[in-house]
């Protein structure tokens, strides 16, 4: 299954997506980068601990202020509460593997005090990569594709196989080199990012300054825009920005007119909201509307 879009709650970067099928809190899809919304995976975090495998293409993702470059045939390991996100910038074609699992899944519970709290979350290390270089690498790989397998095709007793495949998974993680590693430094910058992030998708559609956002993670004008440049690349109006377009992107899928959407995004009036939408999408909105109501425009 694509997912086109991240649902992601008001006032936080958390995806409000249930990743469970009708009867285990785990998920698996099938995610070509380019097909989704505005082209890219947001930055966004959940409760789920993910694997991914990388089946076609070239991806770059973020997890955290980290920047790693994956191709087909590598995998990573996302911990649970991290910022993540992805994007296709070599227009790739990158399809990957997405699987999401709630923690205490993992576990029975007499092992979870021991084999699970220490590593989940701001306790453990924020990825594990991997690749076919080595057998552990090997063993994950096909380990989530084995999962995605049970919970894509749902075969007699799928619940039990994919719960020992999943346990799996856990161990080779961990066998992989995951461990306990408080670092106060690294927890104090990624709860205060996530802290201007999240006043930002609060505070979109008002009038945003630079001080706004700096204050939010309580920090100055000029080491927010250090913030913004080590975790995204981005200026930190220039993300206010994007949160915009995005946002209008699904608000014009629902058929509201383009003067309407400016104003709901954040734009003081349509004509900035043209301009700036054309910019980072390559086409005016009434043109991107009509696209996705499957419409004949010239571009």
């Amino acid at each position: 299954m694509q997912i086109r879009d991240f649902p992601i709650e008001s006032g936080s970067l958390r995806e409000l997506t249930h990743h469970r099928t009708a009867r285990l809190p785990a998920a698996c899809y099938r995610t070509r980068i380019d097909r989704h919304i505005q082209g890219r995976i947001p930055l966004h975090w959940h409760d789920e601990v993910q694997w991914v495998r990388i089946e076609k293409g070239e991806g770059r993702f973020r997890v955290n202020d980290e920047e790693l470059t994956l191709h087909a045939g590598e995998g990573l390991f996302i911990n649970a509460g991290c910022l993540h996100g992805a994007e296709d910038p070599r227009h790739s074609g990158c399809v990957y593997l997405s699987l999401n699992v709630a923690p205490d899944f993992l576990l029975p519970p007499e092992l979870r005090d021991v084999y699970l709290t220490p590593y989940v979350g701001a306790a453990g290390i924020p990825y594990l990569r991997f690749d076919e270089s080595t057998r552990l690498g090997r063993e994950l790989l096909e380990g989530i594709g084995e999962a995605y397998r049970l919970l894509e095709n749902c075969p007699p007793f799928y619940e039990l196989a994919a719960a020992a495949r999943l346990t799996s998974l856990w161990h080779g993680v961990l066998a992989g080199g995951l461990e306990p590693d408080p670092n106060e430094e690294r927890d104090v910058r990624n709860r205060r990012m996530k802290e201007m992030l999240n006043w930002i998708h609060a505070h979109y559609t008002e009038s945003v300054k630079l001080a706004d956002i700096a204050r939010a993670g309580s920090l100055s004008r000029s080491e927010c825009c250090r913030y913004f440049n080590r975790f995204l690349g981005i200026t930190p109006l220039g993300y206010v920005t994007d949160c915009r377009i995005r946002q209008a992107m699904v608000l014009l899928r629902s058929d509201l007119n383009v003067t309407e959407t400016a104003y709901r995004v954040g734009f003081t009036s349509a004509s900035p909201f043209i301009e700036k939408f054309r910019l980072k999408t390559g086409m005016t909105p009434l043109v991107y509307q009509k696209k996705e109501a499957g419409k004949d425009v010239d571009h």
